[in-house]
Formats: structure tokens, C-alpha cells, sequence
């Protein structure tokens, strides 16, 4: 009791709130602000007796964005006894989660599992909120190390990284920086205050803070920036090795991205940052000094670029070398740590891949995307460009909620500029009226089928329709009928690039709840147990109606995919999700599309090199390009799926392991 009135006598200025319950017992609550990009776009509320915590939060990510209540009655140790969440998720799809502690074991309910065990440990919720992994913190800190078991599998564990003292409402408070790992990807980091309740969660894209913090927020997500960018800093140069002298791939099976076809029996030779030579075994002595590696049943190919990203992390970077993506191309981020996250990579200070930049314009609206750049009039939306090109993009995205009047202002623009155009259909146009004002490029397959769907659906797509209405009618689309080979046809006279990212909508049409994500299932087993069970809740499917229409619509996208590829329209391979994996996974849906492989290797490859203006010095083996490489156990030519088996990766002559790369992650290699 002491302890709380404490609390509450220190933070009674901000927001939290004292009524008597029962004589004797006393409530606070506390609020938090939702920001996406600084902006508010949500709220969470918690409310805490002497026997239970109460949450509330929801918020709008365009249109998308969960709404979810729970009610937490934790034990002496601060582990949950017993938990319910209600509302809906990210996707509005309802959430009824239970969890109860018994005397004898634990048992709990949820959409993607149900189970129980005898092993006491700290269940955390499919569907959680900031103020969750607040409990889960305090619980840690209590803990014997700092680790808790997890249920239903796992293990968390905190990691203390600073203290830092903010002035909030006038008076100087402590707070300190922890790192929760264990239960996703990426370590997790999380600020409490001096009474260890919940101030900051999140980062640049989306954060949660509490109200009295909110003119704070940039300032502690600066400081959580650079402390997590130190610690990045001092951990990479054990990931990479850095060759003293040349390196020789020997006997390897090399792939011709010019000619689209395999070399066997190739000797290359690797001097710096470049390909010195590339031969026939045995037409080379191999220099004094060189390393040896051997290529015997291996594929030598050109380093792989995922052209569609949004790398909101440094570690995101392990993740795409591990696969073999030594470039990447970021559709939309934060310019300030985009910069500095490409000068990192570019020095290889961090480990990542080269990066292409494109700019983020959207309109502002309710629905408006989570980069902060708006463009209202034809002045702000100049004026946007003009600063992107000024900072050395060459590329800009185009969001849903533009107004269609600026289309054309863009186009005009972009074209004085030099600047590349591309992005989504915004809402109230079609495919084919930004292609004719003179995109060139469009995001996503979905705008694809969109295109033949009525004006009330396309009116709306700057939310979630765009997403809902492929499951609900790109079944009733034949992609063989002559209204798309006309439309084709036409993308392909306007050499349209057309960016499919078709895991997305694998993972949204056949998705099912307690089933493996398709884009993770080939590689579930190899990932932590918490990420494990998220990766069970994908797709839009609530009855088996829906599986089987939504199956039909798949199929669907699958015959658009190829109609594009054979009437010879540019295509590129991006993902728009998880790094690394769901890379493989968009390469074997292009070969399921029926893409022949070493056509889908060209696409991963020279065609992307070239569609974003690298391809002198990257996209094929030759001497004097760049040495971005990856060495592959198999024939992927063959077998695209071949690609999974990544032995070796080389961007800019520097050798990376990727079991090392991949068990930073506390993934297990397929190898």
C-alpha cells in the first residue's frame, strides 16, 4: 500500500487518477498516446486495483489497427494467474484469448492454439498491448538472471541498457532502458520510470508514451536510437570477415544473369570490393595468397535484391544477408534514419545490404500512411519531392491517400527532377489512369486486379478494401480474358514495372488461423517458439465459404503474375514483410506462377539491377563489377527453391556466415 500511494502522490499530475474502491483500497489509472511518426493515432488506458490490471488500446494504422480490452490478476512473483483479451486485431478479426492458472496447470485459449501445462511460467498473449510487455519487465526484474520461462514455449530474458533522466511536468524523473528478448525478432525495447511503470514502447514508426511524456517521445526515441545503435555497432564486426587477401571460388555452377543461363566448371576471383576474373577451371593459376573456397555441387549467383522494403531496425539487415539479399530497396521510412542506416551499411560499420531509397508522399486524412510526408496542394507536394531529391533520392512513392488532381503535378515534377515514379493506385483512381499520367511503377498485385473492380471499391482503397476485396472478388477475375490481355498489353507498351509482393497475399488468402503462415511454413520449425506462434494466426478467412473463395482468388493472382510475365511486362521481387525468409518464399511463388527459375533468378537479380540504375557495377558476375555474391547448395536454376540453402553470402568482397547471422537471432540454420 505504501508503494502505491507513493505512486500516486509522485504522478497525480499526470493523469493518474485516485478513487476509492472499498474502504481501504485504492485504483490509479494511467494513459498513453499512440504515435505513428510523431503524429497521435491511438490510445491505451491502464487502470490498476489491488487485484488486477485493466487495459484498453486500440489505433488506426489506415484503416488496419488493433482494438483489444484486457483484464491481467497477476501472482506474488507479478506472473500472470489469470488473463482475457476481447476485441479485434490488426485485420479486425475478432480476439477471444483466455488464460488461467490452476493449482495444478495452466491452460489457455486463443484463435491460432489452445493447451495447457504443468510448467509454471509467464504466458503472454497472442494479442498484447504495450502495458503486457510492461508486466512481462517487471516480472523479469523480479526474476532469478533476469528469465522467465514462457508459455506456451520460450524463454525471455531482460537486458538493463542505460538510465537517462527526462523532465517531466517540471520535476526531473529516472527512467531506464531495457531490452526484452525472447519474444519476437528483434530484441524488444521498453522504458519504465523510477516506480517501474510503463513510460515508452515502440520506435520511430510507432511508439506508446505516456501523456505526460508526449512532448518527449522524439527526444527518448533519439536517445533509445543511438543507445541500440552502439550496441549494433560493437556486435558487428564479429559477424562479418574481412578478407587479408583475393579469394577463389572453385568448381562452382555460376549463373549468367546476361544470358540467363549456367556456367559449370567456373573459377571467379574476388580481389577488395570487386570480381577480378571470372573463367573456366583451370585456365587461372590461382594467386599465391588466395582463399580457397570449393563450389563443388554449389551455384555461384549474383547477390539477390528485395525491392520492397522498410527497414525500421539495423539487425533487419542480418536478417536479408542471411538470405542472400545484398540489396534492397526501402519504399518508405524515417529520411533522418534512413540516411543514417544506408551510410552504415555502406561502410559495412553495420552488416547490411546496399540500400536504394524511395520517398514517402501520402495525403493527409484519417487513412494517410505512417510516413509523415503530406502533400495537400501542388506547393507542399513539390516542395516534398524537391527535399528528397535534395538529399539524394532518386526515387519517389506515391501513397494511397493522394489526391488524384497531384497525380500529374508528381509526373511533372518527377520528371524535371530525374527522379523515379512509382507507388499505390491512390484511392478513387485506377491502375491504368496512373500508368497513362505516367507512373513507372506500381506497388502490389492487388492494383492489378483492382483495376477491373467497380468504383465503390476502388473509392476506398486507401484502407483496408484493397486488401478485403481481393479475398472477397479477384476469384470473379479470369486472368486469360481478353479485358486483361488488353490491360497488359498496355503495361507492357508503357514498360510499367509491376511489383507483385505476392507472399502478402499467400498469407492473406490462405492463411489460416493455428496453421503455419504460408510464407513461414517451409522454415517455421527453424524459429523461436514465440515467433513460432504468431506466424500461426495469417489470413482473412473466417468459415470454410471464405477458405475455399479465398483460395479461388489466389489462384487468381497466381494467373495475373503470369499473364504479366509472358506479354514481357518488367516485374521485380520485393517482399513488404519479414526479412530474409519471406524473400525465398515471393521466388518460389513466381516459379508456382509458372516463371521458369533462371528467369525468376534474372528478376532477382540484372532485371532488378536495373530497374533501379545499378546494373553497371552489380546484378551479374563479370570482372570489375562489385563482389556481391551468394553461394547456394544446389542447382537453383533448376530448383528455385534451392535458394533457401545459403552457405556462403559476399557484399563488397566481405564474407558472411549465414548460421552466425541467423543464430543472432536464435534461428537455426537449414544447412
Amino acid at each position: 500500500m505504501t508503494h502505491v500511494m507513493r505512486l500516486i502522490g509522485r504522478m497525480g499530475h499526470i493523469c493518474m487518477a485516485l478513487a476509492f474502491l472499498v474502504a481501504g483500497q485504492v485504483s490509479w489509472a494511467a494513459d498513453y498516446v499512440v504515435l505513428a511518426s510523431g503524429v497521435p493515432s491511438g490510445e491505451m488506458s491502464v487502470t490498476v486495483t489491488p487485484t488486477h490490471r485493466e487495459i484498453s488500446y486500440r489505433f488506426n494504422d489506415r484503416g488496419r489497427g488493433p482494438d483489444l480490452r484486457s483484464r491481467v490478476a497477476l501472482d506474488t512473483d507479478l506472473i500472470p494467474a489469470n488473463l482475457s483479451v476481447n476485441g479485434v486485431d490488426y485485420y479486425k478479426l475478432e480476439v477471444a484469448e483466455r488464460f488461467e492458472q490452476g493449482q495444478a496447470s495452466a491452460t489457455w485459449r486463443a484463435t491460432n492454439d489452445s493447451g495447457s501445462s504443468s510448467t509454471r511460467g509467464f504466458y503472454l498473449a497472442r494479442d498484447y498491448a504495450p502495458e503486457h510487455l510492461a508486466i512481462l519487465a517487471r516480472a523479469l526484474l523480479r526474476a532469478p538472471g533476469r528469465r522467465l520461462s514462457l508459455l506456451p514455449a520460450g524463454e525471455a530474458r531482460l537486458e538493463p541498457v542505460m538510465e537517462r533522466t527526462f523532465l517531466l511536468s517540471g520535476a526531473p524523473r529516472r527512467a531506464r532502458l531495457f531490452l526484452i528478448t525472447g519474444i519476437d525478432l528483434e530484441p524488444s525495447p521498453i522504458w519504465l520510470d523510477d516506480q517501474g511503470e510503463l513510460l515508452l514502447d515502440g520506435s520511430s514508426w510507432f511508439v506508446t508514451v505516456r501523456r505526460d511524456a508526449v512532448e518527449l517521445a522524439s527526444e527518448i526515441v533519439r536517445v533509445q536510437t543511438e543507445a541500440l545503435e552502439a550496441r549494433d555497432l560493437a556486435r558487428s564486426p564479429a559477424l562479418m570477415r574481412r578478407p587479408l587477401g583475393p579469394i577463389l571460388f572453385r568448381n562452382v555452377s555460376l549463373y549468367d544473369a546476361e544470358n540467363r543461363r549456367m556456367r559449370a566448371h567456373m573459377t571467379v576471383v574476388v580481389r577488395g570490393q570487386r570480381i577480378e576474373t571470372v573463367a573456366r577451371d583451370g585456365e587461372i593459376t590461382a594467386p599465391a595468397d588466395a582463399i580457397i573456397i570449393e563450389g563443388a555441387g554449389r551455384t555461384l549467383l549474383p547477390g539477390f535484391w528485395d525491392m520492397h522494403t522498410h527497414i525500421t531496425s539495423n539487425r533487419e539487415g542480418l536478417l536479408h544477408l542471411a538470405a542472400g539479399v545484398t540489396s534492397v530497396r526501402d519504399l518508405g521510412n524515417s529520411m533522418e534514419e534512413t540516411l543514417q542506416r544506408q551510410r552504415r551499411f555502406d561502410a559495412l560499420d553495420l552488416a547490411g545490404p546496399r540500400m536504394t531509397l524511395a520517398g514517402f508522399i501520402d495525403g493527409p486524412g484519417p487513412l494517410a500512411g505512417p510516413i509523415r510526408v503530406y502533400a495537400a496542394n501542388a506547393e507542399e507536394l513539390r516542395a516534398a519531392m524537391r527535399n528528397y531529391a535534395d538529399h539524394g533520392y532518386r526515387h519517389i512513392k506515391l501513397y494511397s491517400s493522394l489526391d488524384p488532381a497531384l497525380i500529374p503535378v508528381a509526373v511533372e515534377e518527377a520528371r524535371r527532377l530525374g527522379l523515379r515514379l512509382s507507388g499505390h493506385v491512390p484511392a478513387n483512381m485506377t491502375m491504368r489512369q496512373v500508368v497513362e499520367a505516367g507512373f513507372d511503377e506500381v506497388h502490389h498485385l492487388n492494383f492489378t486486379a483492382l483495376n477491373f473492380m467497380g468504383p465503390d471499391i476502388n473509392e476506398r482503397t486507401n484502407g483496408i478494401s484493397r486488401i478485403t476485396a481481393i479475398a472477397e472478388h479477384a476469384w470473379e477475375l479470369d486472368p486469360g480474358s481478353p479485358q486483361v490481355g488488353e490491360f497488359i498489353r498496355f503495361l507492357r507498351a508503357r514498360r510499367t514495372v509491376v511489383d507483385p509482393t505476392m507472399n502478402l497475399y499467400e498469407s492473406h488468402l490462405l492463411g489460416r488461423q493455428g496453421r503455419p503462415d504460408p510464407a513461414l511454413a517451409a522454415v517455421i520449425d527453424r524459429l523461436p517458439p514465440v515467433v513460432q506462434r504468431a506466424s500461426r494466426s495469417a489470413g482473412l478467412a473466417q468459415n470454410e465459404a471464405e477458405v475455399q473463395r479465398n483460395a479461388a482468388s489466389f489462384q487468381t493472382m497466381l494467373g495475373l503474375l503470369r499473364a504479366l510475365f509472358d506479354s514481357g511486362v518488367p516485374l521485380v521481387a520485393g517482399t513488404d514483410a519479414m526479412a530474409g525468409f519471406t524473400y525465398h518464399r515471393e521466388l518460389e511463388l513466381y516459379e508456382m506462377a509458372g516463371i521458369p527459375p533462371p528467369d525468376v533468378l534474372h528478376i532477382a537479380t540484372l532485371g532488378a539491377a536495373r530497374i533501379a540504375g545499378r546494373d553497371v557495377e552489380l546484378g551479374s558476375i563479370a570482372p570489375g563489377k562489385l563482389a556481391d555474391l551468394v553461394l547456394v547448395v544446389g542447382a537453383p536454376a533448376e530448383r528455385i527453391s534451392d535458394v533457401r540453402n545459403v552457405a556462403l553470402v559476399m557484399r563488397d568482397g566481405v564474407l558472411f556466415d549465414p548460421a552466425v547471422l541467423l543464430s543472432d537471432f536464435g534461428i537455426g540454420s537449414g544447412n
